[in-house]
């Protein structure tokens, strides 16, 4: 048992601010952890494996498959960032403030599913203003904007294509994903779109598979400037 003196902070709440209390704290009970023992018997309770060399390879193919998949993604998020960049063409500015609004309140829709509180309240604790948000959402809108007419000028002249049986895909994963039938998905996103989304990752796998990505030092003789090459025209 103890007794700890704290003194409340100045900009704590005002019934206790600035003021001097006791807790009073006693210790009821303490545990340790015993850990069961990392053999053939602790594979099979804690998996569908007979032994625990199964499980531990088990575990390291699902590490290298999700930093495998990891590395992919941002090999193609480089790659996208590479192809806005390249993007010359004036662009009218309701584009890029349609696309700021979209972002802004993606990010209010992800605070509060992922949160459970308010935008509102979430943005008094974390003292920020929803002008700062806008302001830090128009170089990434600019660019996703830019993307997006890059990618539709790609499906245009590669002719991309979405199948029935893609769009039907397509279909059974999101509905995996949100954890409802394929049939009840169809209600809420037309086929229109769906196929749009085919076409999308058709495009972005078109350039990522025609992307070299190479270490601009190792590439080059050291008596040559390094040429850094990221990516090799399709079309």
């Amino acid at each position: 048992e103890k007794d700890i003196d704290i003194t409340f902070p100045e900009e704590y709440t005002p019934e206790l601010a600035g003021k001097a209390v006791v807790f009073h704290v006693k210790v009821n009970e303490v545990k340790e952890k015993e850990l069961p023992a990392m053999d053939d018997e602790f594979a099979k309770d804690a998996s569908e494996f007979d032994t625990l060399d199964e499980l531990k390879e088990n575990i390291r193919s699902n590490i290298t498959a999700e930093r495998e998949e990891t590395a992919k993604r941002d090999f193609e998020d480089e790659l996208m960032v590479k192809v806005a960049d390249g993007i010359t063409a004036d662009i009218p500015q309701v584009m890029i403030d349609t696309q700021v609004e979209n972002f802004v309140e993606s990010f209010k829709n992800r605070i509060q599913s992922q949160m459970g509180i308010p935008f509102e309240q979430y943005m008094k604790f974390a003292n920020l203003e929803e002008s700062k948000l806008y302001e830090d959402a128009k170089e990434p809108s600019l660019r996703q904007v830019k993307l997006n007419l890059a990618l539709t000028e790609i499906i245009k002249v590669e002719n991309i294509e979405a199948t029935d049986e893609e769009i039907e895909a397509e279909y059974e994963r999101a509905a995996k994903m949100y954890g409802m039938d394929a049939a009840s998905l169809k209600s809420y996103i037309t086929k229109e779109a769906v196929a749009d989304e085919v076409k999308r990752d058709k495009a972005v796998k078109l350039i990522t598979e025609s992307a070299i990505a190479a270490d601009a030092a190792a590439a080059e003789p050291e008596k040559k400037p390094a040429k850094k090459r990221t990516t090799k025209k399709k079309a």
